[in-house]
């Protein structure tokens, strides 16, 4: 039964710490408005760690635009309320390696 609630624990401890909030991206409105990705989390480093993933998942490259920390009263919605927001501007798409067909002559 104590091995239940250890699993348990550390279950629910590893998603609270790490999992990231909702995501938006924000499309470019023009040459001084770029794209932007922004992202929630409960820490700061999970909040970059959030935006690099995403940056990832979209396959762009990100510069990190400011981190807010919103920790008013709120901070009583723990569970339910991620206190930190990361804003990144994208900057351009990751480059991929040309492919080559193996055949040269």
């Amino acid at each position: 039964m104590k091995k239940r609630w250890v699993v348990f624990f550390v279950l629910v401890s590893s998603v609270l710490l790490i999992g990231c909030g909702p995501k938006y991206y924000r499309p470019a409105l023009g040459p001084d408005k770029p794209a932007e990705i922004t992202v929630s989390a409960y820490t700061q480093s999970g909040c970059i760690e959030c935006l690099q993933e995403e940056a990832r998942n979209r396959n762009v490259q990100v510069k990190l635009k400011e981190v807010q920390s919103d920790l008013g009263w709120e901070i009583f919605f723990f569970p339910l309320y991620k206190g930190y927001r990361c804003i990144g501007i994208v900057e351009e798409p990751k480059s991929t390696p040309a492919v080559s067909s193996g055949t040269q002559q």
